[in-house]
Formats: C-alpha cells, structure tokens, sequence
C-alpha cells in the first residue's frame, strides 16, 4: 500500500495537527530545519486550511503539549521519533 504524505518545517501548525489527533509518522533533519512527516488526507487539508484561516479549535491544555513534545524530539540528541512516545501521547488527548 502506498500512502501519500504531508511534510512540514512549520512547527506550531504540526503541533496543531498532533493535538488534533493526526499521527506524526516520522521526523528528520533537513539542514538545519525537522521535518515534521505526517499521513496526508483529507482531513489534514482540512485542518490545516482552517489552522492558517485562523478559524481552527484546539483544546489549549493538548496544544501546549503537543509543543512540549514537539520540541523534546527537536532537542533529542538523536531526533528519532518513536512509536512508545506517540503512543503515550495519544493516550492523553482527546480529538474535538
């Protein structure tokens, strides 16, 4: 199966999709920039139009930690992403 994806520099908006519940599949290095690698769909667009019309809800408690988390795998000494931490993250949002 081959599965189309969505890559992002853009760190508050991939924060954005992560606490809306879009799973962040994988991180790397371009230069001096993270890739932020998601599953593209539908729904991404989605969210993603609403985000930069700034008409896009998000529950500000999973925001700030969807940040959090975002910057620990920026600063990890080897930016690997793991499914174990997007696991536990996933157990403490709620999609809205």
């Amino acid at each position: 199966m081959n599965t189309t994806t969505l890559e992002s520099v853009d760190f508050y908006s991939s924060a954005f999709l992560l606490a809306s519940g879009e799973n962040l599949r994988e991180t790397y290095k371009r230069g001096s920039q993270t890739v932020f690698v998601f599953e593209d769909s539908e729904e991404i667009q989605i969210l993603l139009n609403k985000y930069f019309a700034m008409q896009a809800e998000i529950n500000a408690s999973a925001y700030a930690q969807a940040i959090k988390n975002l910057k620990n795998i920026i600063h990890s000494a080897n930016n690997s992403y793991s499914n174990h931490n997007a696991n536990n993250y996933e157990r403490n949002i709620t999609r809205t």
